[in-house]
This record gives structure tokens, C-alpha cells and sequence, in this order.
């Protein structure tokens, strides 16, 4: 998953969007970031985003673009790198206790 930098004044995150894999389905987002990331999840929308042709030889891949509603809204600061670190340290923390 790769996410997108939100685009919000206020300092609190309602809404996620990134790109996921064309087969994931909206139940596998949604229990992927529950179970994974701690996650409570309102509601997932999907979308299919048509690769760019660059010339007649060269075409982008096609990929699917998740938008993610969360319940409860998480902080969020000014820097990008900061929000990828929680979300890794929430699923390294969320895999060392299933592992146990």
C-alpha cells in the first residue's frame, strides 16, 4: 500500500486514500487495516484507474485506488515521513503480538 499525503487543514485525518492491487475487494482493505494497523474502518470505496500510454511501446500498468473512511480520526502532522512511521510501527507492533 502506498499512501497519499491528505489534504487537510485541520490536524486530524478522517479519510485515507492509497493505491492498492486490482484484485484486493473492499472486505480485504477493510480487514487488512483493521487486523493490521488497528484501523476502525467506516466505510471503503474503490476505483480502477486506467494506466497512462506513454507512446504506442510504453504503457503504465492499470491499478486500483483505495479511499478509506475511518470512525475515529488520527493526528496528523505537517511531515509525510512522520504518518508512514506510525503506520509502520502500528503493523511491526500488531505483528510482534500475533506472532507471541
Amino acid at each position: 500500500m502506498t499512501p497519499f499525503t491528505p489534504t487537510t487543514s485541520s490536524n486530524d485525518v478522517k479519510e485515507i486514500a492509497f493505491k492498492t492491487a486490482p484484485s484486493a475487494s473492499k472486505v480485504e482493505i477493510k480487514r487488512l487495516l483493521e487486523t493490521f494497523y488497528g484501523f476502525e474502518v467506516k466505510k471503503v470505496r474503490t476505483l480502477i484507474m486506467k494506466g497512462k500510454k506513454k507512446t504506442s511501446l510504453v504503457a503504465k500498468p492499470d491499478y486500483k485506488k483505495a479511499y478509506v473512511t475511518l470512525k475515529k480520526p488520527l493526528p496528523f502532522s505537517q511531515d509525510p515521513q512522520l504518518f508512514r512511521s506510525t503506520l509502520l510501527h502500528n503493523k511491526n507492533e500488531k505483528m510482534l503480538t500475533t506472532q507471541c
